[in-house]
């Protein structure tokens, strides 16, 4: 019996362990099907391992089984079913015993769960749900980043955008700690950051992310290219909206090199198609997209229609269900239609035609379930009805519009409706137009705050709103604002108007990335600085405060571009690490950004807790950067205020800074104690005057005097009204910059040079800077370089040689000697004065001469000063030298002028020089003639070495040289070159030395009389 039993137990284990072992490898098997997504072959699997209930894991495969067929029908968009089975599922996992493998799978069930709900308010309490689970038991698994990046997108659709950038920033920082390679991801999520921002018209940050976005996924080495694809239209477009043509232009370019190669690829579009039939054509549309709107900025109809008819072939072969929720052709659409504005500008009959292409874009709109393309071809069409005086018309499309139910405020809204203010002021409508406007703002500010004018709103109620759509329509608002007051002379449309002018500066110093100004941005501070100035005049022109503002104002908004990299050299010249530099602008950059959430969540502990914690960090930084060098903080453009200017003005001083706006040229001076600001003409035929003035200068023309005496009364007279005032400091901009305000001439005959001293600023805040600058004066003081050049002139051409032409400059080469031998420094003359030496010379001494030539290009980048050989230094390398000069002397031609950009100013080698550090530099503003010039620039430099003031050593030079040159008294000969940026002496202790070495003179000629006295004395008395 005892070996019947014995047997019967061998069999019994042997079954039990062949089905343990049976189960164990079905498990294996099932477990690689689902790595491999097979998951249909793994789903017959797991519920065959489930067929026995008693199993010991049983729960565990039970919630296996449930999460696979789950994903399949939700993969089948079966999303209840879906939703049911990962309920299941969940169930089954929390009856199992917590390992790290049941803790993962449910985490797997929660981020799963939460893609099955429509409801996007669901869909987040789930996703809560399994970061909070996940955030707890595994804190570093890659389900983190998922939740993360799933819930930043969830508030996104929610309209929560403020929470969806908190998200967002935190998924970034878990992906960069646990997946730093995973170039997707960073992509993506910084492409979702970049939206949340767009969507709150924060443009600077939304460009920063797009343009992250698409550099990682640049670097991602994924067959699937359509993410890039995707990431670098939004870069295109974005620049666009920008008005950074050129950089858009740039990823265009990259984008039609590379898309049919990435498009050829099997694997294109696949990663996130879903069950989308063709999803690659979607990307084929972008292309032609992103191509119709480069066409439409440079105005070119036929290549435009050709985009636009390839879109919409495209959108022709979307089934309806796909038509209705892509607006790919509606964008092609919407952009196509600017083109009629110039088309109607040609041909009148045209308006008819752009009206007709308007009406079937909203047919197609309204076909879509988007309500806001819906609303946008809404705007579009009124807009094309107000531009053609169709008013009645364009309030009926406006009044239809407000049909469509929305569930928050958009850009688009706010532009229909300051549009509806336009067209009541249009029609007369004065009362209708400013309730539509104050209802408008209304909408942007916080529910708790109640405003019944505009008079006092400020920037800080709203939440950072800087998109160009908010700046154009706040501009808009300020420009009815005094249209109104125009017609009715009432003095609070006057007020509102300067309000809202002041908003919109807020605005700019937002949107405007400290880069280089583009037409966009030059338009935008142009009307802006126009409004301000022109409200503030008309309020009251001596309010000095309000003044002071406005002139701060402008200042700050005025090219950041070349000023970001002089502040750059600056700081290279202190005793600071780079590094410490570095780390204090990521720490103020990320104070920046919580401080912007803080203003915009309820939620504020965690984020008041983060700020305390980076104050702390900024202030160990700033310390540490204290005790390195103090003078730090001095080089930061934030800090320029007219304050800080007129402490360091002299009595004796005064600065004149021109404003050239499209239609009007205002000016302002500022002294010690006061403020002046003033309108003083038309742009256009101020423009024309200073043109004629400097034709009459370059043809040696006495009609000189009437030009100059025109110029003296609009551009001088209204500012100085003391005679005391003997220094002038110009800061002329546009076609300003080419004056040489020394050549006006007042209404008793005499020029600017007889009676004041003139210089020359490129800015307030460089004025500012370099009254703070420290010399650089060393051992090696002065050096300078008179090449020579192939072309020799003819004994003729001599008489009247100019520094132009190439032609070798035989007086430049002894006026080189001369200023050499004077001031005992270095000489590199002929093939010496070379290229390589004078790159070596920018930081071996503390004074430069360059008697030579220059070339100016309409390409500014390429002008150039030429040394021996027909070796250049271009504008760009000259820019990007670290050259900390006292002075440096451009005795060539035309140094002074050069391509003026837009919104840039003049792009001339001296402003070049001066962003590339130099203290204060001597130009020229035409050709120069040689053997004059040498005359002048010698007594330029023996006045200097007299102790003169550089700005008086000049003015002193140009007057001798007329008294002694009174055949040659026309300013073409003496008033060509100016001087540029601190005019402090180069040599101070020379008049001290002078009083004591005439004192030694006379102790001497004293002690030699007596002793001879004294001998004459012992002599008579022997």
């Amino acid at each position: 019996m005892k070996k019947l039993f014995f047997i019967y137990f061998i069999l019994f284990n042997s079954i039990i362990f062949g089905q343990k072992s049976e189960i164990g490898e079905m498990v294996k098997r099932a477990d690689s099907l689902d790595q491999l997504k097979k998951y249909e072959e793994s789903s017959v699997l797991w519920k065959s391992i489930i067929s026995n209930p008693k199993e010991v894991n049983f729960e565990y495969y039970s919630g296996r089984f449930a999460f696979v067929n789950g994903f399949l029908e939700a993969d089948n968009r079966e999303y209840e079913k879906a939703k049911r089975l990962f309920y299941q599922a969940e169930k089954h996992f929390l009856r199992c015993k917590k390992t790290k493998e049941i803790q993962k799978w449910l985490s797997n069930t929660y981020l799963e769960l939460s893609y099955c709900f429509w409801d996007w308010e669901e869909a987040l309490k789930i996703n809560k749900k399994g970061l909070e689970y996940t955030q707890k038991y595994l804190p570093n698994d890659q389900n983190m980043i998922s939740f993360l990046v799933d819930q930043g997108d969830m508030y996104r659709r929610l309209r929560k955008h403020e929470q969806s950038i908190v998200v967002l920033e935190k998924a970034i920082k878990k992906i960069n700690r646990l997946t730093p390679k995973d170039y997707e991801n960073l992509g993506y999520t910084h492409n979702l950051l970049a939206i949340a921002y767009s969507d709150l018209h924060i443009h600077n940050q939304s460009l920063y992310h797009y343009t992250k976005g698409m550099e990682f996924h640049q670097k991602d080495n994924s067959e699937d290219k359509a993410y890039l694809v995707n990431s670098m239209n939004n870069v295109i477009w974005e620049n666009l909206d920008y008005g950074d043509v050129n950089k858009a232009r740039d990823v265009l370019t990259t984008l039609n090199k590379n898309f049919y190669r990435w498009y050829k690829n099997k694997n294109f579009a696949t990663t996130d198609a879903g069950n989308f039939k063709e999803y690659h054509l979607h990307f084929r549309a972008l292309l032609y997209l992103s191509n119709l709107r480069i066409h439409m900025y440079d105005e070119k109809v036929e290549e435009s229609k050709k985009y636009l008819d390839s879109v919409a072939f495209i959108f022709d072969k979307y089934p309806d269900s796909r038509k209705k929720i892509d607006n790919t052709l509606l964008l092609a659409r919407y952009d196509f239609e600017y083109l009629y504005v110039s088309l109607v500008k040609k041909e009148q009959s045209k308006q008819d035609e752009h009206i007709k292409f308007l009406k079937k874009t909203l047919e197609i709109a309204k076909f879509s379930e988007s309500k806001h393309d819906e609303l946008v071809a809404y705007l579009k069409l009124a807009i094309a009805c107000n531009r053609y005086k169709k008013f009645d018309e364009a309030l009926t499309v406006i009044e239809e519009s407000k049909k469509i139910n929305e569930t928050f405020f958009n850009a688009s809204r706010f532009s229909i409706e300051v549009l509806e203010a336009t067209v009541n002021e249009a029609k007369g409508n004065n009362e209708k137009a400013r309730q539509v406007l104050v209802n408008t703002f209304q909408k942007l500010l916080p529910k708790d705050k109640k405003i019944q004018s505009l008079k006092k709103i400020k920037y800080t109620d709203f939440k950072n709103f800087n998109s160009s759509t908010f700046l154009r329509n706040t501009v808009n608002a300020a420009a009815i604002y005094f249209l109104l007051y125009e017609k009715t002379k009432n003095k609070e449309d006057l007020l509102v108007s300067n309000t809202l002018y002041f908003l919109a500066s807020d605005m700019f110093t937002e949107f405007y990335q400290k880069g280089k100004y583009n037409a966009s941005l030059k338009t935008f501070n142009q009307e802006i600085a126009s409004g301000l100035l022109k409200t503030q005049l008309l309020i009251n022109p001596n309010d000095q405060q309000k003044i002071k503002s406005i002139l701060n104002r402008i200042e700050n908004n005025a090219s950041q571009h070349l000023w970001n990299v002089f502040e750059s050299k600056n700081s290279q010249q202190l005793k600071i690490p780079a590094s410490l530099i570095r780390n204090l602008n990521e720490l103020v950059f990320e104070r920046n950004t919580i401080e912007q959430q803080l203003e915009l969540l309820n939620e504020t502990k965690e984020l008041k807790n983060e700020l305390a914690v980076l104050d702390k960090k900024i202030a160990q930084v700033k310390a540490k950067i204290s005790q390195k060098d103090p003078s730090f903080e001095t080089f930061k453009s934030a800090n320029f205020s007219i304050d800080n200017v007129q402490k360091k003005l002299k009595k004796d001083q005064v600065i004149i800074k021109y404003i050239v706006t499209n239609k009007k040229v205002y000016a302002y001076s500022i002294q010690q104690d006061d403020i002046k600001m003033v309108e003083i003409g038309d742009t256009p035929e101020l423009n024309t005057l200073v043109k004629n003035h400097l034709a009459n200068i370059n043809s040696i023309q006495a009609h000189y005097i009437k030009t100059g005496k025109k110029l003296y009364d609009v551009c001088i007279t209204p500012l100085i009204q003391s005679s005391s005032t003997s220094k002038i400091i110009f800061i002329p901009e546009d076609f300003l910059t080419a004056l040489a305000f020394e050549t006006l001439v007042d209404k008793k005959g005499k020029m600017c040079i007889e009676k004041q001293q003139p210089s020359y600023a490129y800015s307030l805040k460089l004025w500012d800077i370099l009254k703070d600058k420290k010399s650089t004066k060393g051992e090696n003081q002065m050096v300078s370089f008179a090449p020579n050049y192939p072309k020799i002139p003819s004994e003729t051409q001599i008489r009247g040689l100019r520094r132009a032409d190439l032609f070798d400059l035989a007086e430049a080469k002894k006026e080189a000697k001369k200023i050499s031998e004077m001031f005992d420094g270095k000489l590199y003359l002929n093939e010496e004065a070379n290229r390589t030496n004078f790159l070596q010379a920018t930081t071996d001494f503390s004074l430069h001469h360059l008697a030579m030539h220059s070339l100016v290009e309409d390409d500014y980048t390429q002008s150039s000063l030429v040394f021996s050989g027909n070796q250049k230094v271009l504008f760009d390398e000259l820019y990007q030298l670290n050259f900390p000069s006292d002075l440096v002397v451009l005795s060539a031609c035309n140094t002074g002028v050069g391509a003026i950009e837009s919104g840039e100013g003049m792009m001339s080698l001296s402003r070049a020089l001066t962003y590339s550090g130099v203290k204060s530099s001597v130009y020229s503003l035409w050709q120069v003639p040689d053997k004059e010039t040498s005359e002048i620039m010698i007594a330029f430099y023996e006045n200097l070495k007299e102790g003169q003031s550089k700005d008086e050593a000049l003015a002193n030079a140009k007057r001798e040289f007329i008294q002694k040159n009174p055949m040659k008294n026309h300013p073409f000969y003496w008033a060509g070159f100016v001087v540029n940026g601190d005019v402090s002496p180069i040599v101070t202790n020379y008049f001290w030395w002078k009083i004591v070495g005439g004192m030694a003179i006379f102790i001497l000629i004293v002690y030699i009389l007596m002793a001879i006295n004294k001998k004459n004395n012992s002599d008579s008395k022997s």
